[in-house]
């Protein structure tokens, strides 16, 4: 669910299969070929039919095989593995980012301002730098309240189905509530009065269930 989309530059090209949409070229008449014997009209159509439903049988993707954004790992400023899951509160915001990105770089002090204000009782902040240098994106965010993790190879951001950088994730309870794809004014923006109003709305419900 995007809740904002300002213009930034896409993200480096990544590797993947893709479906060639190049045109194809169109059959030749069939006026001028030859009158051939064979089956029916109705036959060949409820044969291409048959045929179209036993493929999509087998080749449509399941959602078993969905990789799922709390099975991911990530790297941590030593280098050692850490699970997603881990790192998730109940309310958490998953900031995907890069030193090599301009936006990014603007987006980051009011993303950490507007985390402190919030605090981390409240919101957790969770900053992925995503095919970065290590030591050049811990010296960029210089915080120790906030510790940045590594995805190497986009697989994390892929399972977020980030595509483009910045990339915001608010996450409530383990399920994703928001997207913010682009920069945010973390002062003013959308996506600050979305993710409030969310928190809030979280809030009232844990209060109401209560007894």
């Amino acid at each position: 669910m995007n809740e904002i989309d300002d213009s930034t530059p896409a993200s480096p090209p990544a590797a993947s299969a893709e479906l060639s949409t190049s045109p194809v070229s169109a059959p030749p008449d069939a006026s001028a070929a030859a009158p051939r014997r064979g089956l029916p009209l109705q036959a060949k159509i409820a044969a291409g039919l048959a045929l179209a439903i036993v493929l999509a049988f087998f080749l449509w993707p399941s959602a078993k095989s969905e990789r799922r954004f709390e099975d991911g790992y990530l790297m941590d400023e030593s280098g050692a593995a850490v699970a997603v899951a881990a790192r998730l509160e109940p309310a958490t915001l998953v900031h995907f980012w890069a030193t090599w990105c301009p936006p990014c770089r603007q987006e980051i002090p009011g993303l950490l301002a507007f985390a402190d204000e919030i605090g981390p009782e409240r919101l957790k902040l969770v900053l992925v730098a995503v095919a970065d240098e290590r030591d050049r994106a811990v010296a960029f965010v210089a915080n120790p309240r906030y510790p940045v993790l590594f995805d190497p190879v986009w697989d994390v951001a892929r399972r977020f189905r980030t595509v483009q950088l910045p990339e915001t994730h608010l996450v409530l309870d383990g399920k994703l509530a928001a997207t913010f794809i682009g920069a945010s004014d973390w002062r003013s923006s959308l996506a600050r009065t979305t993710v409030l109003a969310r928190l809030d709305e979280r809030a009232a419900k844990r209060a109401a269930a209560k007894p």
